[in-house]
């Protein structure tokens, strides 16, 4: 589970660094006036979010199907009520271009449920590669 946690973390990177560079030029020099200041914070909130799903999620533990499916729902849930969270704060306190901000929210959010997808589908890949083995 090592090597696996190190790719998906190079591949979280990769998409992360990819994304906020290209979705941080595009508001900065394409389209200005949709650029807000709190910009960084979403990719770097999703960055994060990420590290820890892939920390949880590629422990080396024996447990039952029924009980992996129970973490991925607990995962889920988690991230759907830190994104609530990190959003409604943002709305609530700054009220600065909450049409921008929502449409690049709402954009991570969908590509970070793309990533975390694959994440599970990796890690299910390889239990089932190691109880095909024992």
């Amino acid at each position: 589970m090592q090597k696996l946690r190190k790719h998906l973390v190079i591949i979280l990177t990769a998409v992360m660094l990819v994304c906020g560079w290209g979705v941080w030029l595009l508001l900065k020099n394409v389209l200005p006036a949709s650029y807000f200041w709190a910009y960084p914070a979403i990719p770097s909130f999703f960055y994060i979010m990420g590290l820890v799903l892939i920390n949880v999620i590629t422990r080396d533990r024996k447990e039952s199907q029924l009980k992996l499916v129970n973490l991925y729902m607990l995962i889920r849930l988690t991230k759907v009520g830190a994104s609530i969270l990190f959003g409604g704060s943002y709305l609530l306190f700054v009220k600065e271009q909450l049409r921008d901000f929502s449409i690049v929210f709402i954009g991570y959010y969908l590509m970070y449920l793309g990533l975390e997808t694959y994440f599970f589908y990796r890690v299910e890949e390889i239990i089932k590669k190691k109880k095909v083995d024992e």
